[in-house]
This record gives structure tokens, sequence and C-alpha cells, in this order.
């Protein structure tokens, strides 16, 4: 803990030096303006609706992907065949630049669809990656003692295989959260949705507004850093 706190300071340190030195605040603002201006932020309306507009987008892909991925990988990660196609195309999906699913799909589709698909298409390859890591270490004798009985897939998937697999899920939902937010934000600039993260520094830099770009990025890594804490709770509490 001391060792974060005084990390924080000399990055304060730091920033206010440079900040004086420049003096120039539509390049490097000085830490105490941004301060005011995230306090100011807080008493704005649209502060709050920009952040659960960005919040809901980012939750709705974030289960479809936890969702797809774990069950393709799961039946991936159990069927050889399976996993020769399917793993062509997620390691496709994690070579293709970010920013050119953003200009493809901005094509294709309305900006709230194309949102929610880019940060979809980021996620899946991560969750499908655990489960089939997970599969494949499975003690050889619990997979026989599996295929004693002849449950149907769905059942195997409930009762065995996800239980099975559940550190592997949670790790995947460990990089996802935060990986989610930040892909979403950027998504939003691109895409100019109505609300969201992501339109305020949209039009921050419009307006050459760095005080408010650096006030927005604060809030971000406030936000993360308030979800990874409460996501590391709740699965501590899960496990006892």
């Amino acid at each position: 803990m001391k060792r974060k706190i005084f990390t924080l300071i000399c990055i304060l340190g730091i920033w206010q030096g440079f900040s004086l030195l420049i003096n120039k605040e539509v390049i490097l603002p000085l830490p105490l303006v941004v301060l005011n201006k995230m306090l100011d932020l807080v008493l704005q309306k649209d502060f709050y609706l920009a952040i659960f507009s960005t919040i809901i987008r980012v939750i709705i892909s974030f289960v479809i992907a936890l969702i797809l991925g774990t069950i393709l990988g799961i039946f991936s990660g159990l069927n050889k065949k399976v996993n020769d196609y399917l793993s062509s195309i997620i390691s496709l999906l994690q070579t293709i630049p970010q920013i050119a699913y953003i200009l493809i799909l901005l094509v294709w589709f309305k900006s709230l669809t194309a949102l929610i698909i880019i940060v979809l298409l980021m996620l899946i390859p991560v969750f499908y990656n655990n489960a089939v890591n997970g599969i494949k270490n499975i003690q050889p004798e619990l997979k026989d003692v599996i295929n004693l009985y002849h449950h149907s897939f769905s059942f195997n998937l409930i009762h065995v295989y996800i239980p099975l697999i559940k550190g592997y899920i949670i790790s995947a939902i460990e990089t996802c959260l935060p990986l989610s937010l930040k892909v979403g934000v950027m998504a939003e600039i691109f895409v100019s949705s109505s609300f969201g993260i992501g339109k305020q520094l949209y039009l921050a830099r419009v307006q050459i507004d760095m005080v408010s770009i650096f006030a927005w990025t604060i809030w971000m890594i406030i936000i993360i850093n308030a979800i990874n804490y409460l996501t590391n709770l709740i699965i501590k509490a899960r496990i006892k």
C-alpha cells in the first residue's frame, strides 16, 4: 500500500513539474485543474448517463462473450475436428487490428450494433482459449468417468465441465472485465454513440479540451479499478 501511495505521489510530482515547465493547459494541464474538472463532472447529470450507457453496453457484450466463448471453447476442447476449425478462426480474430474491426463493422451495421460486436470480437477469443485449455487439462481419469455416464452435452456442460474449469473461467473474467471497458470506450469514440464515456472523450478532443480528456481518463481508471476490486471480492466470496 505504501509503495502504491509513493508511486502515485511520484507520478503527480512529475506531472506537476512537466505541466509547470510547459505552461500550456492545452497540452498538459495542472493536476489540480484536472481534479477540479473531475469534481465538476460529478455534479452533472450527463456524467452519470455517460457512465451508465457505457457500462450497460459493456455488460451486454461481456455476458454474450462469456457464454459463447466458454461453450465454444468447451465443445472445441472435447472435439479435435471442431478445435481445428474454430482455433483457426479464433487465431484470425486475434491477429486483426482493433481499428480494422471498427472501420469494417461501422460500414456493415448501425453504431450500437457495431459497438457491441466490436467488444464481442475482442473478448470471445479470451474466453474460448481459457475454456479450451481448461478442458485439455482435465485429468484423463476424470474424462473416462464422465464418458461412463451417458448424459447429454447440456447436462455435462452445466454440471461437469463448467465446475471443472471454473478456475480458467474466473481467470478469463478477470482479464476481460477491464479489457471490455477499455475496448468499449475506444469503440464509442469511433462510433460516435449518443451517450457514453467515449462520446465525452470524442467531444473533448474535438474541442481540444485536454482538461476534460484527462478528467475522463482518470475517472475511467477509477471505474476499472473499482470493477476489478468488486469482482475479486465476489469471486473470493463465491470460493469460500
